[in-house]
């Protein structure tokens, strides 16, 4: 094409892309790059069937949620070890059983074979419970010797051993106390006169109930009981 006044042909310059284009054009890229997620390709693991509120992905511009666990109430915490157990009438401990001790209107009084040996003498006094209920022993009795007129003989038995566990009776059983003394002639001190009863005191009683001494005699000075314990001799 010629132009007027005979000068040289103008050149055509290249069409000019606007900035508003270029970034249209960039949009509509990623956009179709996001679409082929969803055209058939395999998820991440663990990512299938959840959206991003449950996920927890935060959009932008936007916080991302806490996963903390909420705080407990603190009306809802456990007691600590500091605080006082309340316990309950249906969890309460139930009262201890009230020991009852063998009275001497339910108890007879016997004695048993002697035991001779050694220089020493043992002779097993029982007690055995004659009543309809059960009743219970501790320790030791007391004991002395009478003679016929019913007058003491020297002084009451000493406690020979240590103490003993409680000795439930029930109807018909017995528990017995050994009373100690030595032969004649083991001893420079005198023997006693002969006794004709026992008189003993059931523990924790008031009441004596007495027995033949059957020619029992304390030699030595030696005049000594046990604590009960279960049977009616050793």
């Amino acid at each position: 094409m010629t132009q007027p006044h005979g000068g040289a042909p103008a050149r055509r310059r290249p069409p000019v892309l606007s900035i508003s284009a270029l970034v249209v054009g960039a949009l509509a890229a990623v956009t179709a790059c996001g679409s082929d997620t969803t055209s058939g390709a395999p998820a991440p693991p663990g990512s299938a069937g959840k959206s991003h509120s449950a996920t927890g992905t935060a959009r932008p511009g936007t916080a991302a949620p806490s996963t903390a666990p909420p705080e407990a109430d603190p009306a809802s915490k456990a007691p600590s070890a500091a605080e006082p157990s309340v316990t309950t009438e249906a969890g309460s401990a139930a009262p201890p059983a009230v020991r009852r001790i063998c009275s001497k209107d339910q108890l007879k009084l016997s004695t048993g074979r002697a035991d001779i040996g050694a220089g020493n003498v043992y002779v097993p006094l029982a007690f055995t419970n004659t009543g309809a209920a059960s009743c219970t022993l501790t320790g030791y009795p007391g004991v002395s010797l009478l003679d016929a007129p019913g007058a003491a003989i020297g002084d009451p038995a000493t406690r020979r051993g240590p103490g003993r566990p409680t000795v439930v009776l029930k109807p018909g059983d017995s528990a017995y106390a050994s009373l100690h003394t030595v032969n004649k002639g083991l001893s420079d001190k005198p023997c006693w006169r002969t006794a004709a009863e026992i008189r003993a005191y059931p523990p924790d009683s008031h009441r004596s109930i007495k027995v033949s001494a059957r020619s029992f005699r304390v030699c030595g000075g030696v005049f000594e009981v046990t604590a009960v314990e279960p049977g009616s001799q050793p």
